[in-house]
């Protein structure tokens, strides 16, 4: 599938597209160390523009004729750690979705603070999205759970002309790991996908990521790796403290050991502790904040998803914290990117969520046995679309009818798939709150009954 990134940023979200198959064509941010940054260690396709520019940016991604369309606008409007007020950088989501309608891609991604969720720039991005007949798969996602060390929690939009709402919803939760990736896991994982070069100097790290650039070479830098190879310094000190000291939000915990997730980052977290803190630290610190280890800058890339070498070298240290908080960490990036080039593929197929059988037998009187086939044949529907649904159930309907194969089936099998279809399509269609009461009251009739 074809990408255009916009909003770009340091190349985070652009890095794991790529890493589960998409062709990043082109990429677009208004800052100059961030374009440069990306241009360093992604590729060259990146153009510096204002995207609020629409007339100037919207023809060049309309001839790129991408398949999907991908980026995180400006959080800062929206997020916990700033102001909440909604000003020019929160118009740039409904420049997002601008860019969207205009160019039709396919697919769609956008990513921002749960905030988002609640503001008025994206009800009006939303109703946009949803006029141009795209459906709707709207999620927060914990990073910690997708191979990222970090509790950072994110709202993603992931859109497809002609969907029903929430089609991704079973397939993202079905690839979310069992537990929390930590701290220690990331340091123990070092080696996982990278490779040894002879250090120039004493001091300075000799694993190098595989995705980023590599160190300049030299006759010794093909020597094996010795047994007795230490760590990088700082990450030998973060082992031995067992924690490390991040700058909390407001009254949140500063201090959090090497077993669990780092917090989320953002641009001030290798900060020292103040002597505020210091004075009056949180009761659920394990560890006195001076005693914990600060984390270095490029511990902080890492945890973020950035490889062991990314190339910083065209910012000063500010903005590179800066651009580090901003990103998309690239493993999450890429599980969303699976799950979506799957659903492409036609690989996989929405789960049944809910008590769909519930409303089979309270409402419909189906035997277990009956709602077992009726689900049965509902997912048999699925995989012959594809894994596609469709807003209009006629439309679905009609394209299963065209699908390949679907004629070829018995006419009961066919009459079976149609009936198991418009049964969980008007299942879904009840509202929520509507559908509980009328099991309820299903119920209690039954329980009578018996």
């Amino acid at each position: 599938m074809r990408a255009v990134e916009l909003f770009a940023g340091a190349g985070g979200m652009s890095l794991g597209l790529r890493r589960a198959g998409f062709d990043l064509v082109q990429a677009y941010d208004s800052w100059s160390p961030a374009v440069e940054t990306y241009r360093r260690n992604v590729s060259h396709h990146v153009w510096q523009h204002d995207l609020k520019d629409i007339f100037h940016v919207a023809p060049m991604i309309v001839a790129l004729a991408p398949d999907i369309i991908v980026g995180g606008p400006p959080c800062q409007d929206f997020s916990a750690a700033g102001e909440r007020v909604e000003g020019e950088r929160a118009a740039l989501t409904r420049a997002f979705a601008m860019l969207v309608t205009l160019a039709r891609p396919t697919w769609f991604l956008m990513e921002n603070v749960p905030q988002a969720a609640s503001s008025k720039a994206w009800a009006d991005a939303r109703a946009m999205l949803v006029k141009a007949d795209y459906g709707l798969t709207e999620v927060k996602l914990n990073a910690s759970f997708y191979g990222v060390p970090q509790a950072r929690k994110r709202l993603f939009v992931i859109g497809r002309l002609g969907e029903a709402n929430g089609f991704l919803d079973s397939t993202l939760a079905a690839a979310r790991s069992t537990r929390p990736m930590t701290v220690r896991d990331m340091l123990g994982d070092a080696l996982g996908d990278a490779f040894y070069a002879q250090p120039r100097m004493p001091g300075r790290h000799g694993i190098w990521s595989a995705d980023g650039p590599a160190p300049t070479m030299c006759r010794s830098s093909r020597r094996p790796m010795p047994a007795s190879y230490q760590p990088h310094p700082a990450d030998a000190d973060l082992l031995e403290r067992g924690a490390f000291y991040t700058r909390p939000y407001y009254e949140g915990r500063g201090v959090r050991t090497l077993d669990e997730p780092a917090p989320s980052v953002i641009r001030t977290t290798r900060e020292r502790p103040r002597p505020k803190y210091l004075a009056s630290p949180h009761h659920a610190d394990p560890i006195p904040a001076s005693q914990a280890a600060i984390l270095t800058q490029d511990q902080v890339a890492r945890i973020q998803g950035f490889p062991i070498g990314w190339d910083w070298s065209a910012a000063c240290s500010r903005d590179i914290d800066q651009m580090i908080a901003n990103a998309v960490p690239a493993p999450l990036a890429e599980a969303i990117g699976r799950v979506i080039l799957a659903r492409q593929a036609g690989e996989s197929i929405p789960g049944i969520q809910g008590r769909f059988g519930q409303w089979l037998r309270l409402r419909r009187g189906f035997s277990k046995a009956a709602v077992r086939n009726c689900k049965s044949r509902a997912n048999r529907a699925r995989r012959l679309l594809g894994g596609r649904t469709f807003a209009d159930v006629a439309m679905e309907l009609a394209t299963l009818e065209a699908t390949e194969g679907f004629s070829t089936l018995p006419t009961g099998t066919r009459s079976d798939l149609r009936a198991a279809l418009r049964l969980l399509r008007e299942w879904q269609a009840e509202p929520k709150a509507r559908r509980k009461g009328k099991e309820k009251a299903a119920a209690e009739v039954a329980a009578l009954a018996a």
